[in-house]
């Protein structure tokens, strides 16, 4: 894959690329492939320790300087209790969270009602290999007096892995 090395450090106005720099660019940093995993299934937890949310992604990178953006969306709904929040993560498959994706924490937004929520989280990874790996959700909650639910019967949980070129 290329990369751009034979750009300048700096650039000033009038600089023009040269043809070589222009073609170092083109296979700079594109997404190389997308893998997509869909949840259709509610869950439940009251745990307050992580726990896998049972949606994984599993890429074969097709470099070993390619870098990983792994997008979890769900639909989450807390019981009655303005006390609750649920932390989410997505980890590889050692368990080990992801950049930026350690440990999102939401909140319900109080009072005595349900809370209802979208959520997305990002991870980044680079996991400098050509061989298959695999990504998943984890959950928990601050409590374990209270539950919470990921809603995907109604609201499809997805997953996503992009492959993005060095």
């Amino acid at each position: 894959m290329a990369t751009p090395t034979s750009l300048p450090a700096t650039f000033v106005a009038g600089n023009v690329l040269t043809a070589a720099q222009m073609n170092d660019l083109r296979g700079a940093f594109r997404v190389l492939q997308v893998v997509r995993a869909t949840d259709t299934s509610d869950r439940t937890t009251s745990t307050a320790t992580f726990a896998d949310a049972n949606i994984s992604v599993t890429i074969t990178p097709t470099d070993t300087s390619s870098t990983l953006l792994i997008v979890w969306t769900n639909h989450l709904i807390s019981n009655l209790s303005s006390q609750l929040s649920a932390h989410l993560q997505i980890t590889d498959s050692s368990n080990v969270a992801l950049s930026g994706a350690e440990d999102a924490r939401i909140g319900n937004g109080g009072g005595s009602v349900a809370s209802f929520s979208y959520n997305t989280i990002i991870g980044y990874a680079a996991p400098a290999t050509t061989s298959a790996v695999t990504y998943k959700g984890r959950w928990k909650l601050n409590t374990a007096t209270f539950s919470a639910t990921l809603a995907n019967a109604t609201t499809t949980g997805q997953m996503f892995a992009l492959e993005i070129s060095a």
